[in-house]
């Protein structure tokens, strides 16, 4: 619920939208609906502000100033963008604008209605420096450039400017890494409806290079999707699984930590197989389509195969901790947390114990008016203590293969895989973490659902957004498992 002082600023800010506008006595139909949506925007942008300020651990963190500053300079940007909107497209994008400029992958919206995306008939993808059409429409009312071709530039733009100056500012800020513009790249010719930009001008020819070299001119058609956009806009995921490919090589499909019920059974005979491959030579570790999740699991696939003394040794030298940021919500996702537990969990049970203690410290905490409430050298909230008896170590070749979506569980992940001697990493670079985590959410008044972490690592060995670079960088499509894993194999 909105303080007194945040509902005053939605009422100036409204009032001068009005007046600004000429309101007197009766108004359009247009402009009646235009009134909606911005108060719709103003509205959103408010509450999220407000739990923002009150719930993200780093807006009162004295160890990361840009994000202090971005809570008030971003919303007085956003509230003036906010001025703009005549649509719920509008409105979702200016709460879009304030929530990248936080750098935080894990501060996200998620609109209560699904929406149509448009696309100008083709696809990019970054390659190397370039930008390479990687899709193209069954049928478009214009010719498309061939897969395979190089787009240089668009209205006499060059991508690159584009990405950074049109929609980086909407979608992802984090340009320092690579896999921001492997994402931003998809947007060039997509208007996404999941992450729009406010106004924005579509291209309306694109200059490029077919593979014979030739310069060619393309003028654009864009259309709103009928489906064929669904594959390019979903990273696909493997089944998570264990393959014997011969000779001593296994390919574990590490690509699913936000487990079903059905799932953790098929994890159970996962590990099981791990426990006892004796022939292993080599093993490679694919984490492609891993979006994160419990970051038990990837330990308890590492343990499988390394023995748990040894992985728990991996991070021994690391002395992080976690502080929680006091507040409302941060209570009431523990208490939901508790409850999700009720019917799946006996009382005795280490996690719910844990996140039992947790919700009581936070209790009393927020009832002493504490800021910081440090977590139990323990396990965090979605883990809980599992011992898995595996006393032989595998020695041969360990390989991790990322894509540019691993990021959080999955990144823990990498940082543990990549902690083991001799461990080789291929595929693509990584996206980055900020050091805030463990996520709660808060419905919005549009309905909209929003999401924000609610506590911040101490002493982490990975720095803040840091990505993890491979050593052997694929050029094709990572999505295409058969050729990454002759691309792998060819290297042993």
């Amino acid at each position: 619920m909105m303080g007194n002082f945040h509902m005053r600023v939605v009422r100036t800010v409204l009032a001068i939208v009005f007046m600004g506008a000429g309101v007197v006595g009766s108004v359009s139909a247009d402009e009646s609906a235009r009134r909606r949506f911005v108060e719709m925007a103003v509205g959103d942008l408010s509450v999220v502000h407000q739990l923002i300020a009150s719930s993200h651990p780093g807006a009162i963190d004295q160890e990361n100033k840009n994000f202090t500053d971005w809570v008030e300079k971003g919303y007085r940007q956003a509230s003036q963008l906010a001025l703009r909107v005549s649509s719920q497209r509008d409105a979702q994008a200016v709460l879009g604008f304030y929530i990248s400029g936080f750098k935080d992958g894990h501060v996200g919206v998620y609109p209560a209605r699904a929406a149509k995306s448009s696309w100008a008939g083709f696809m990019v993808d970054m390659r190397g420096e370039g930008f390479v059409v990687t899709r193209v429409a069954k049928a478009w009312p214009v010719p498309l450039p061939p897969v395979g071709s190089s787009i240089i530039s668009c209205d006499g733009k060059a991508v690159r400017k584009i990405l950074a100056d049109e929609i980086s500012p909407y979608v992802d800020r984090r340009l320092d890494l690579k896999s921001t513009w492997r994402h931003l790249a998809r947007h060039l010719t997509v208007d996404d409806a999941d992450a729009p930009v406010l106004a924005r001008k579509r291209a309306s020819n694109c200059v490029g290079f077919l593979a014979s070299g030739v310069q060619q001119n393309f003028a654009l058609s864009w259309q709103e999707d009928d489906g064929q956009l669904k594959d390019g806009l979903t990273q696909p995921q493997p089944p998570q699984a264990l393959n014997n490919l011969g000779g001593g090589r296994y390919w574990v499909h590490a690509s699913n930590f936000a487990l079903s019920a059905a799932d953790n059974a098929a994890l159970e005979r996962m590990l099981d197989t791990l426990r006892h491959i004796e022939d292993a030579k080599l093993v490679v570790l694919d984490t492609r389509g891993n979006r994160g999740g419990n970051s038990l699991v990837g330990a308890r696939i590492l343990s499988a195969l390394l023995g748990e003394a040894f992985v728990e040794s991996l991070g021994q030298s690391s002395h992080s901790y976690a502080m929680w940021r006091v507040s409302a919500l941060a209570l009431a996702t523990l208490d939901s947390a508790l409850a999700s537990m009720q019917g799946n969990h006996e009382k005795n049970n280490d996690a719910y114990t844990f996140v039992s203690g947790m919700r009581e410290s936070m209790n009393a905490a927020l009832v002493g008016k504490q800021d910081w409430l440090r977590q139990p050298d323990t396990s965090s909230l979605d883990q809980g203590l599992v011992k898995d008896s595996s006393p032989v170590r595998f020695k041969g070749q360990l390989v991790l293969v990322t894509d540019s979506f691993c990021a959080s569980a999955c990144l823990d992940f990498a940082d543990a895989v990549l902690a083991v001697p001799g461990a080789t990493h291929f595929g693509l670079s990584t996206s980055g973490d900020t050091l805030y985590i463990d996520t709660g959410s808060q419905a919005l008044p549009s309905g909209a659902q929003f999401w924000l972490p609610l506590k911040v690592w101490r002493g982490r060995v990975r720095g803040n957004n840091q990505s993890y670079d491979p050593r052997y960088i694929f050029d094709g499509d990572i999505n295409d498992t058969s050729a990454g894993q002759k691309w792998v194999l060819g290297y042993f």
